[in-house]
C-alpha cells in the first residue's frame, strides 16, 4: 500500500499574537522593576545612623542637596551657589498654597562643611519652611 502525501502550495503563516503577548509581557515587567529616582548632577554621600528607619518623608517635600565642596542641587536642578539656591526656592514656594504648610529635607554630603547646612537651614528658615528634616543612610554608623 502506497501512502501519498498531501502536497500543499501554501506559503507558511506567521502567526504575529504570541510575539505581540511576549513583547507585552517584557514592557510591563520592564515598567515593574524600574525604579523612578529624581536624577542629580549632585553625588551626595549621607552619613551613617545606627538606627535605620524607612523613609517617611512626604512625596511633596523640598530636597535640598549639599555636595562635600560645597555646591547645592534643588530637586532636579544641578549644581547652585546659594544665591541661585535662594531664588529657585522662593520660585517654588511662591507656587503654593498660603495655607499650605511645606517641609524640606537636607541631604548633606558627610563630608561637607557644618556651615554650609547652616547657611541651607537659615535659608527654609527665612523663606518661612519650619518643618526641616536632616536625611541620612541607616545602618553606615562607624
Amino acid at each position: 500500500m502506497r501512502i501519498r502525501r498531501a502536497t500543499t502550495t501554501e506559503a507558511p503563516d506567521i502567526n504575529l499574537i504570541p510575539l505581540i503577548d511576549v513583547l507585552l509581557v517584557i514592557v510591563i515587567f520592564l515598567v515593574v522593576s524600574t525604579t523612578f529616582m529624581q536624577p542629580s548632577q549632585l553625588e551626595v554621600d549621607l552619613p551613617g545612623t545606627q538606627s535605620a528607619k524607612e523613609d517617611t518623608s512626604p512625596p511633596d517635600a523640598l530636597r535640598i542637596r549639599i555636595g562635600r565642596d560645597g555646591n547645592y542641587a534643588f530637586g532636579a536642578q544641578g549644581i547652585l551657589n546659594e544665591s541661585q539656591l535662594r531664588r529657585e526656592l522662593t520660585k517654588t514656594l511662591s507656587a503654593v498654597n498660603a495655607g499650605e504648610e511645606r517641609r524640606a529635607i537636607v541631604e548633606a554630603d558627610a563630608a561637607a562643611t557644618h556651615q554650609s547646612v547652616v547657611v541651607v537651614m537659615d535659608m527654609l528658615a527665612s523663606l518661612g519652611i519650619a518643618r526641616v528634616s536632616i536625611a541620612t543612610a541607616g545602618g553606615k554608623a562607624p
